[in-house]
């Protein structure tokens, strides 16, 4: 700064007025207000940045996540649904395989023991009343426990008895006013066959 000595009258010398300027505040480590809240913004936008960078990521993220969820999510319904479809199959293939074996040994047994009908038989029966049964068609060798059969149940006199070649063993046909009933080995068993499969399938 410099100076000027002026030699004469002191009061042709006008005094000079400085501006006040307001100091600069200064925190403890020195920095200025405008540096703190140049900082300020730094970390406010720092903020702002950040959390727009998340939700875009999370954004992305999910466009790309959700079809691959929505495939697993897919794919485990189409495995239920066929876990379900197996086990129904295999239900139905175990009652056919248990009443195939079942036919197999009855209609062994009832080569060697006729008599061995005689519960089938009793059971039509009861499914009838003996008095409207009219005739009745059987395979040759079921005739002896038919008879008896019906006999014991007290069928009526005029009843006839046809003996039918063309039938396998075990077959036996009701007949009566009502229509026809089938008592027959393999037609009990697809009954008892149904009957598995539509419980065991609920």
């Amino acid at each position: 700064m410099s100076s000027e000595i002026l030699f004469g009258n002191p009061a042709s010398v006008a005094p000079v007025f400085w501006r006040t300027v307001a100091a600069i505040s200064e925190d403890k480590d020195g920095r200025s207000d405008a540096e703190r809240e140049a900082a300020r913004r730094l970390a406010e936008t720092r903020r702002e940045g950040f959390a727009e960078g998340v939700a875009a990521g999370r954004h992305e993220t999910e466009q790309r996540v959700l079809p691959a969820v929505e495939n697993l999510a897919r794919t485990l319904a189409d495995l239920a649904r066929t876990r379900e479809r197996i086990r129904e199959e295999a239900i139905q293939d175990l009652v056919r395989l248990a009443v195939t074996i079942a036919a197999r040994v009855i209609h062994r047994e009832i080569v060697i023991d006729p008599d061995a009908l005689a519960g089938l038989i009793k059971a039509s029966l009861a499914k009838v009343q003996a008095r409207e049964i009219s005739r009745v068609r059987m395979h040759p060798a079921l005739e002896a426990l038919v008879r008896k059969c019906l006999e014991q149940s007290g069928s009526p006199e005029n009843l006839v008895l046809m003996v039918d070649t063309s039938l396998l063993p075990g077959e036996v046909f009701f007949e009566t006013a009502q229509g026809m009933l089938d008592a027959s080995v393999d037609t009990q068993l697809r009954e008892i066959e149904r009957g598995l499969i539509d419980k065991l399938s609920r």
